[in-house]
């Protein structure tokens, strides 16, 4: 077997996939690593399923996804990926952890500018708000398309994930 890249028949480049494939495969990437994102980031808030608590912060959206099914979850993720392009625009996408290696290099800066570094912060803040926002857009959207069964559906998951969530809750002894 031979390094050599494939080639269609009586052509003389290298196979290649179209264009739209290898954006599918790359938004199909990204769909996952969200969903990575979102459960890893739910275990190390919550402390996996052996350590529970209540929602905090912007974690209160947690329940109301998890109560969706694997599909229903990937098309809200589909839309919310849709919603962030939409968005974006032309402007050129922010390299991934771009705002932390910023943070990197203030925090080695001699000598350290806690003012730039606050205000580093809270840009970083806002851009995570403004895409809460729009999260929270897409799961109304979402919940308002669906119909009367499905939404009702819904609710008892909903419910029934909130009791688990309650039933995970740590309780303080009475004294």
């Amino acid at each position: 077997m031979t390094n050599e890249p494939l080639q269609a028949p009586g052509s003389q480049g290298p196979v290649r996939s179209p264009r739209w494939m290898r954006w599918l495969l790359l938004a199909s990437l990204a769909l996952n690593l969200a969903v990575v994102g979102v459960v890893a980031g739910g275990l190390l808030r919550h402390g996996g399923p052996e350590r529970g608590g209540p929602p905090r912060g912007r974690d209160f959206i947690t329940p109301y996804t998890q109560a969706f099914s694997q599909d229903q979850r990937r098309e809200l993720g589909r839309e919310l990926f849709s919603s962030f392009q939409r968005k974006q625009g032309d402007r050129p996408r922010p390299k991934p952890f771009g705002d932390y290696r910023t943070a990197l290099e203030m925090l080695r800066a001699e000598p350290f500018d806690s003012a730039a570094f606050a205000q580093m912060l809270s840009a970083q803040d806002a851009r995570a708000a403004e895409r809460q926002k729009m999260g929270q857009q897409v799961l109304v959207d979402y919940v308002s398309a669906l119909s009367p069964e499905a939404r009702l559906a819904y609710a008892d998951r909903l419910e029934a994930e909130l009791d688990e969530l309650a039933r995970r809750i740590p309780r303080k002894p009475a004294d």
